[in-house]
């Protein structure tokens, strides 16, 4: 039995071999060397340590805060709600410990109040918080990113919503991403 599989006359085994010489790089500089090197590391990958994949938990949250967990994954569709004129907090267990170094809020819900003032404490040990800041969102949908001044170490994260944008009766909250280092 042949056992090769030919495709409009050319057999498997030659495509393989026409790819592989296809995909040959040319040799270049070692200034180009350099500069590819760059935007490699200029375009890495940042870990999001609040993530529900990276380990991350809902630890605790206000009493009318419902779908939380929805905070720790991408899905753009699935939010947490809560009615804006309660007291919102959220509790964020990461995986270890992380010096926090950048936050990102995300709200893509159209028909909703939006985060205005939020103050994000960390802890190391769950009973000792401390302040990493106070911060302000832009009005509006999508992502907003906020650098901490001085970036600590926390394993615990407690974000305390203070006010609101817009008149709607429910406040909405899609993600929230941490990003930083670890120890290692």
């Amino acid at each position: 039995t042949n056992t090769s599989t030919t495709t409009n006359n050319v057999t498997l085994t030659e495509m393989e071999n026409q790819n592989e010489t296809d995909s040959t790089v040319p040799e270049s500089s070692t200034e180009e060397q350099e500069e590819d090197d760059e935007e490699v590391s200029l375009s890495r990958v940042s870990v999001d340590y609040a993530s529900k994949s990276a380990g991350a938990l809902i630890i605790e949250k206000s009493s009318g805060f419902k779908g939380t967990s929805n905070l720790l994954n991408l899905d753009k569709d699935r939010y947490a709600i809560a009615p804006c004129e309660e007291k919102k907090f959220v509790v964020i267990s990461l995986s270890e410990d992380i010096l926090v170094k950048q936050i990102k809020l995300s709200n893509y819900e159209r028909f909703s109040s939006s985060v205005k003032d939020f103050q994000v404490m960390g802890s190391q040990t769950l009973g000792k918080w401390f302040d990493l800041g106070t911060y302000s969102a832009k009005s509006g949908n999508g992502e907003q990113v906020f650098d901490l001044a001085e970036p600590a170490w926390a394993r615990y994260l407690k974000f305390k919503f203070l006010s609101h944008h817009g008149v709607e009766y429910y406040c909405t909250y899609s993600q929230i991403q941490v990003h930083g280092s670890t120890m290692v």
